[in-house]
């Protein structure tokens, strides 16, 4: 197999998305670090309100929910006789003062009163009348609006946002404020697993990746063997097994769908491509590539199972729909779940399973990015960086946490959702469409399945060479579409970011999509000809590169 055209472009531009990923990733784990050592104590510290950081609008779910409705079934009656009776009385005798406030003059009308006897008149036979005929119901949603305060917040919400993140004390990325010393020691923590994990390559990460890989499905299934138990379970089953189709509709849908694979199975961000890099060249591909295909949407299919039998839970005791209950991002792993779980029986040991789960999960997914980047550079430098695997590694770890540290700032939250929007977000659709383009458009589906049948002696079927052709790049390009047009969705609606920060965000985008074009430019530039033959060399697949594994040296080509 051979190196389509452009390579480096689309590995340096890899390289550049796992270092954007790996500066905000590694602080989500980081939060997770900080929940499960809150986690052990006596009692959940989101469960209740009372605590330091909490707020006088701090409502614990339960309690709510039964002051609402208590508040509905009794209150609205008194008000509304109170409101109705006291509008009826006093409306002679403020019938003048408003009628002259209106005309801008109030004292005139408290010192002659005569001047406005008309409408004085008009207003204390024709005021109540009106009063009288408002209905019960009418008044009691005029009630509900005078009686409404401020919003109320969970526990579990105030745990999140004023304790671990503490981002009342920031003003957006205008002004983060200073590093939150206990997220940067948690982040640190994690920072220590990834290097240990890494340091020796594969003989290091894969003794690891056994326990991060397979601790998770323990977890998911003791968690789902809890959460059918729940009330309220079965309707949230239901919810999440009941089809929308008119969601479909929705673009936004398509580009979470996508980025939810990308996130999950990595096609794009070189974590597949390096570590099958170690594989044997007639190792049988295509059995691997179902299997994992197969097993990455089967985990989802399950964890969904897991979550949404909790957000039936929560619905009924809340007394809400499912809709209302669920957050999206951040929210609900961080503020939705553990409000849950504080409501549980044996509320610490969930807890703590929880979150060791999101660890093993963030940990097993920031390896593979991090191993691909390391494996491209210490192939691609095999003298100046391979041979020096341990120390470079530190060193790119530490550069990428010193990096991060305005993430773990009192409001690195929003820097952390901006690095997700502008960092993979957009640009790994633009990657990923440039790869299919460049193996199934420029190199060929053709001399693409001619090396497969030499790894595997056989030839893809006629379906897999459509869908790479076809179907695979034309979707990707369409998806890649609607991102750049919905992008402002993606940052949600909780904070709007300011200006020059969107100008910020796409040159960060750019950063290291404009890779792959400057790379093809450096290309021709250095290749020797005309401009005709430039271009042909520039667009033409390179030579054998050997393998950096020894006694796996190949005589054909080589991607």
């Amino acid at each position: 197999m051979r190196q389509v055209y452009g390579p480096g472009g689309v590995g340096y531009a890899i390289c550049l998305i796992d270092i954007y990923m790996g500066m905000y990733y590694n602080t989500i784990i980081g939060w997770a670090v900080y929940y499960l050592f809150a986690s052990f104590s006596y009692e959940l510290p989101w469960t209740k309100c009372g605590n330091p950081w909490n707020t006088e609008n701090c409502s614990p779910v339960t309690g709510r929910v039964n002051v609402s409705l208590t508040s509905t079934t009794t209150a609205v009656p008194t008000v509304t006789t109170t409101l109705m009776s006291s509008m009826t009385t006093s409306a002679a005798s403020a019938g003048v003062t408003l009628v002259a406030s209106a005309l801008g003059n109030t004292t005139m009308a408290t010192t002659y009163p005569h001047y406005y006897q008309q409408e004085q008149h008009l207003l204390s036979s024709t005021l109540p009348t009106m009063l009288s005929n408002l209905t019960t119901s009418t008044m009691a949603a005029v009630a509900g609006v005078a009686s409404k305060g401020p919003a109320l917040a969970s526990p579990a919400r105030e745990f999140f946002e004023r304790q671990v993140l503490e981002q009342y004390k920031s003003n957006g990325l205008d002004f983060m404020g200073p590093v939150k010393p206990s997220l940067a020691l948690c982040v640190f923590g994690v920072f220590v697993l990834v290097y240990f994990s890494l340091w020796k390559g594969v003989r290091s990460a894969g003794k690891v990746v056994w326990v991060t890989a397979l601790a998770p499905y323990v977890v998911l299934l003791i968690l789902l063997a809890r959460g059918v138990t729940l009330p309220g379970a079965a309707e949230g089953i239901r919810y999440y097994l009941t089809p929308q189709w008119d969601k479909l509709n929705n673009s936004r849908v398509w580009i979470d769908a996508a980025s939810q694979i990308f996130f999950s199975l990595g096609p794009g961000f070189g974590t597949l491509l390096a570590l099958s890099s170690y594989n044997k060249f007639n190792n049988n591909c295509y059995r691997d590539a179902l299997l994992t295909s197969s097993i990455n949407c089967l985990t989802s299919f399950l964890a969904g199972f897991v979550i949404f039998s909790v957000l039936g839970y929560m619905a009924q005791v809340q007394n809400k729909s499912i809709e209302e209950v669920g957050l999206e991002g951040p929210g609900l792993v961080f503020i939705v779940y553990p409000e849950a779980i504080a409501m549980m029986k044996g509320s610490v040991f969930w807890s703590i399973i929880f979150f060791l789960m999101l660890i093993t999960l963030g940990l097993d997914s920031t390896f593979g990015g991090l191993e691909a980047m390391i494996t491209a550079l210490c192939d691609e430098y095999p003298r100046t960086i391979g041979r020096r695997r341990e120390l470079f590694v530190l060193i790119l770890l530490g550069l990428i946490y010193i990096c991060a540290l305005p993430t773990m700032t009192y409001g690195g939250v929003y820097l952390v959702n901006f690095l997700n929007v502008y960092g993979p977000g957009l640009a790994i659709l633009f990657v990923v469409f440039v790869e299919a383009a460049g193996v199934f458009w420029f190199y060929g589906v053709e001399n693409f399945s001619a090396d497969i049948e030499q790894m595997l002696g056989k030839k893809p079927s006629l379906f897999w060479r459509i869908c790479w052709k076809y179907i695979s790049p034309t979707f990707l390009f369409c998806i890649l579409i609607f991102s750049l047009l919905g992008y402002e969705e993606m940052l949600g609606e909780e904070y709007e970011y300011p200006e020059w920060s969107v100008a910020a965000g796409w040159a960060l985008t750019l950063s290291s999509v404009l890779c792959i074009p400057t790379y093809v430019i450096y290309k021709f530039l250095k290749s020797p000809g005309n401009c005709e033959d430039r271009l042909r060399r520039t667009f033409k697949p390179e030579p054998l590169i050997p393998t950096a594994i020894p006694g796996q040296l190949y005589t054909g080509t080589a991607v």
